[in-house]
């Protein structure tokens, strides 16, 4: 491990050692890491994969944190977060976005430009590369929809591909490299349409509004813990079971939405684990359908 932080740190790469997971986490759970890398642009985040690879050092990509619960051990290994990359051009109406960039970001360039397409990604807490890994999505838009091709690095192999249009594989919240996670995204090229843009705006703020009214912003959490079941909604069956203001520990069933699992503080990852399996178990029991979870368990 020292050898790969002396290599890293000659290469001008950041590196934390026993870095904290929960301040780096939106739910505010999760042990240490041995090391934590910060990679500021490409060349950097390449030198992180290339290295850790070539050591046999256990790693986890990570963008902002906001869909995953980090375990209370921590991670025996070196988590790369691509934060600190954030690189975003427009060409007419295609958008390059390094995967570090924050989804927001994309939304607002958007708007600015005047191209619609990217309305639903406004307040949605990815950075570029969370948001293509599980097709990210909102009020009926999703990556899929506007993501045209997409580059990455392949952990097993060290080669650098780029994917096109159905070769990315996108479904309800998943995508090719959900099912290749040592496909590790790079970038992606988007391509918006042209619109009014105050109209676009309008639909953005609509958009966070609509957030804020419904989501329990004020607490730490992953955001929808359930993909949405065909047919149904994820918050009305838990709902429906009863189930809100459920604890387990400090991990409670938001009373505002249902799909959320808020972190009422101090709660743990086997907290979440334990209320999301007690949440699928009544689910199942009383509604006979099957919750897949949306957030991921590290």
């Amino acid at each position: 491990m020292e050898l790969l932080r002396n290599q890293l740190v000659c290469a001008g790469v950041r590196v934390e050692a026993n870095t904290s997971l929960r301040r780096y986490s939106s739910f505010r759970i999760g042990g240490n890491a041995r090391l934590g890398l910060f990679p500021k642009n490409r060349e950097e985040l390449l030198v992180c994969l290339e290295t850790v690879r070539r050591c046999g050092v256990p790693f986890l990509v990570i963008g902002n944190a906001s869909n995953v619960v980090f375990s209370d051990s921590g991670f025996d290994g070196a988590v790369i977060f691509t934060t600190a990359w954030k690189e975003l051009s427009l060409h007419g109406n295609r958008m390059y976005v390094s995967a570090g960039t924050p989804l927001i970001s994309v939304a607002t360039a958007a708007h600015e430009a005047a191209l619609t397409g990217a309305e639903f990604a406004y307040g949605i807490p990815a950075t570029l590369g969370g948001a293509v890994f599980m097709n990210a999505g909102a009020f009926g838009g999703c990556m899929a929809d506007i993501c045209e091709t997409s580059a990455y690095y392949d952990t097993q192999t060290g080669e650098m591909r780029t994917l096109c249009g159905a070769e990315q594989a996108f479904a309800n919240r998943t995508s090719i490299y959900e099912k290749n996670p040592h496909y590790t995204i790079l970038s992606a090229e988007l391509v918006l349409r042209e619109g009014d843009k105050e109209a676009i705006g309008v639909q953005m703020r609509d958009y966070m509004e609509r957030r804020r009214k419904t989501q329990p912003l004020e607490y730490p959490s992953a955001g929808s813990v359930f993909k949405r079941p065909v047919g149904y909604y994820a918050g009305k069956l838990i709902e429906d079971c009863g189930l809100k203001g459920t604890r387990v520990g400090g991990a409670e069933v938001s009373i505002k939405h249902a799909g959320f699992i808020i972190n009422r503080g101090n709660a743990t990852a086997d907290d979440v684990r334990r209320l999301v399996e007690l949440i699928q178990e009544r689910v199942l029991k009383e509604s006979g359908v099957t919750l897949e979870c949306e957030i991921r368990f590290l």
